[in-house]
């Protein structure tokens, strides 16, 4: 492999630089996204790291079983998005150090990407001749900084994007070794590592396997050298079948055998990948990608060719970024439109490009390999060949992005023919630095949700999942006013956002206006009719309206639509509970149907501390203190810190006359939470009854310093007062 050959005139050509320098240069340039190194998880990444059971609880099998949400891959509600080798890295650094930090995530997302940028280095040295000069390095540098990177970068969950990069990227080195080793052995060793870099590249993310096709192109246009001129010899008069064939198996025997072995591998992973689906294609909603739900064929391929010609601009010029381009951003092309002018300049772009491709013999082998880099990792997100969840993904033109930026450095090559290298150096510098300023803004907006929402506003403010994401922080941040402001607009732009209306109606919920609420989730369960969420806030509503046996149906047909829901089993644990206190339509002593519903959260979700401890206040309250204790034991297995439990054990070793064990288990709730009022005035009560009145005392004092008003501890205090008062009297 060249590296960095020296050109043989500098009279023409982009300046040359030693490897080591351009290697250091690089590694700098993508230091630009540092800038979100210590940000939170936002956006996406709660919802495929924080709450994904498999990133903390879940056995490694099931890593293999679920898509990249933790849901089931078979499942109806199912993206189909199988990325189980990304997960293990969260998985991993979940297990080292023992807690989810999100600056941990973000500095190896950053340190992947100069890994992967480095890679390009090599990559498009191997991709190119002697001829190329230099082009490797600047085409690397200028990958590295493109601002188009941030939210693979700065978001979390990008990193299937990177690992996707940094196999495929391997692949190629590997194939290219396989090729040109002397040895049967090292050839086959160098296939056999390639395939399984494509396969890894393919477990990060799905269009890892269009390595396959980046590697049969290389084969074709850079080692075999079958360009479009040198075809055209195969269709001149007097050009004989026999002759064609003779010609293959001299020159062409061995690249027909390693297409042939890509095709087979290609074939297998598509089985597998597909049979991982259950041969199901994931349903997405109109809102997720207008275009592929429009009735005429004319319309969707309008609006298609019209989403690359903005997935070009963004290449081209990184100013409009939004990390969501669905529900209005992007309003539909009906007819007549301005826009469609943006459609015929790129295709007369791309037109004139091919036909300098097919009337070139050999210098268009680069250009042939950048549009190759290009398109072909771009081709699952076309809707080409299925429907996609989404109008345009930033983070899917990180890939794509290396043919850009490789069509970018020739362009700066040529150049330098008709212009002064060092104009054109000058240039491409400023445009670095550009670029540079532009990632290192960008890549800090993604710090916090806040900041990331509100960057969007000013993009797209026709988005409704943009306002949505904006009242759920604004919700999340205690801020209901602002919330229920943005929640409304996100409707008025999309009547039919039935998560909005989920949301909005949670957001009603607490604050009180229960039949605002109900109204509200009725309507979001009508459109959306396996909303499993918004049944269960419904039945939290219908509840708190006194309406039980419709919140109970509620809680039932959310289970029905996600089984495995700890909360919702919590919450149909509390009707229960409440409904007999309240006599209502339930008949006495069915409490076991409640503590059922809790014992089936707990089982779900181990951890979940509210189920565990009415579990034990029920148990207690029915008079089955043995039982609540060895519940409130096995709690403690799970919740070793939750003090919450220890107290109320104590409370119960405390009522059945154990004082010692209850001092005890007062101690170790004192222990984990030694800021609650509340353990030291029950440890004060429980030396009141012990006749410990100096202890009794002291933790009514001690209760009383934490929170000066607390009416119990201080009404104890008072009759401990008395009552030693009195003694002394007598």
């Amino acid at each position: 492999m060249k590296l960095f050959m020296k050109e043989t005139s500098n009279s023409a050509g982009l300046p040359n630089i030693s490897l080591r320098t351009a290697t250091i240069l690089v590694i700098l340039a993508s230091l630009c996204f540092s800038n979100s190194w210590d940000g939170e998880f936002v956006f996406d990444d709660s919802e495929a790291i924080v709450t994904n059971e498999d990133v903390r609880e879940s056995s490694i099998s099931d890593i293999f079983k679920n898509d990249f949400w933790g849901t089931k891959l078979n499942h109806a509600q199912s993206h189909k998005s199988y990325r189980p080798l990304t997960i293990l890295t969260f998985r991993f650094q979940y297990a080292f150090r023992g807690n989810l930090l999100a600056r941990d995530f973000h500095i190896l997302n950053i340190t992947l990407h100069v890994a992967v940028s480095v890679l390009s280095l090599y990559m498009y040295d191997l991709l190119l001749d002697q001829s190329a000069g230099n082009i490797p390095f600047y085409a690397a540098i200028l990958f590295a900084v493109h601002p188009i990177h941030a939210e693979a970068v700065a978001g979390i969950v990008g990193r299937a994007d990177i690992l996707c990069a940094m196999f495929m990227w391997t692949s190629i080195l590997l194939y290219h070794r396989s090729i040109y080793s002397i040895s049967w052995f090292g050839k086959w060793t160098n296939m056999f590592f390639c395939i399984f870099c494509i396969a890894m590249a393919m477990l990060s993310k799905e269009t890892g396997i269009t390595a396959i096709g980046l590697c049969c192109i290389y084969d074709l246009v850079v080692v075999t050298r079958v360009l479009p001129m040198s075809t055209m010899s195969f269709f001149r008069p007097g050009y004989s079948l026999t002759k064609t064939r003779e010609l293959f198996a001299a020159k062409y025997d061995h690249l027909i055998l390693r297409q042939a072995l890509l095709c087979t591998t290609a074939f297998l992973l598509l089985i597998l990948r597909f049979s991982m689906m259950g041969f199901s294609a994931p349903v997405f909603q109109p809102v997720d990608n207008p275009a592929s739900f429009a009735e005429k064929l004319v319309v969707r391929v309008l609006n298609y060719n019209y989403i690359y010609s903005l997935n070009a601009w963004l290449l081209l010029c990184p100013e409009w970024l939004c990390f969501d381009w669905a529900m209005g951003c992007v309003p539909l092309i009906l007819g007549p439109d301005l826009r469609i002018f943006a459609i015929l300049v790129l295709w007369v772009f791309l037109g004139s490009i091919f036909l300098h491709v097919i009337s070139t013999e050999n210098n268009a082998r680069h250009t042939m390999m950048g549009l190759a880099l290009m398109f072909i990792p771009f081709l699952p997100a076309t809707n080409l060949f299925f429907n996609v969840g989404f109008v345009i993904a930033e983070r899917t033109l990180y890939v794509p992005s290396a043919g850009f930026c490789l069509l970018i450095a020739i362009g700066l090559h040529r150049l330098t023919k008709y212009y002064s290298p060092k104009i054109v150096v000058s240039c491409f510098t400023a445009l670095l630095v550009l670029f540079f300023t532009r990632s290192w803004v960008r890549s800090g907006e993604w710090n916090t949700e806040k900041t990331l929402f509100r960057s969007a506003l000013n993009i797209c403010p026709l988005n409704a999942k943009v306002h949505y994401n904006v009242a759920k922080n604004a919700a999340d941040r205690g801020d209901f006013l602002h919330a229920e402001l943005e929640y409304n607009e996100a409707l008025r732009l999309n009547p039919d956002y039935a998560q909005a209306m989920n949301n909005l109606g949670n957001l009603l919920k607490d604050m009180r206006k229960y039949e605002e609420a109900e109204r509200l989730l009725k309507r979001a369960v009508a459109l959306q009719e396996n909303f499993a969420a918004a049944w269960m806030n419904l039945g939290i509503v219908l509840a708190a309206l006194s309406k039980y046996k419709e919140s109970e149906e509620s809680y039932l047909i959310a289970l029905s639509h996600r089984p495995k829901y700890p909360d919702c089993f919590y919450n149909l644990g509390v009707l229960v509970r409440c409904s007999q206190i309240m006599n209502s339509y339930l008949e006495e002593k069915k409490y076991d149907k409640a503590l059922m519903a809790w014992e089936n959260a707990t089982r779900q979700k181990t951890n979940h501390r509210r189920a565990w401890t009415n579990t034990i206040l029920l148990l207690d309250d029915l008079g089955r203190r043995e039982q609540a204790l060895s519940v409130g034991n096995k709690a403690l297995e799970y919740l070793p810190l939750e003090g919450s439990i220890y107290f109320y054990m104590a409370n119960i070793l405390g009522k059945a006359g154990k004082f010692e064990g209850a001092e005890q288990q007062f101690k170790n709730a004192i222990l984990r939470d030694p800021e609650n009022p509340t353990f030291y005035t029950n440890l004060g009560v429980l030396y009141h009854r012990w006749n410990k009145r100096a202890k009794a005392e002291e933790m009514y004092k001690k209760a009383l310093k934490i929170q000066p008003g607390l009416k119990s501890a201080s009404d104890n205090l008072d009759k401990l007062k008395n009552t030693v008062r009195k003694e002394k009297m007598v």
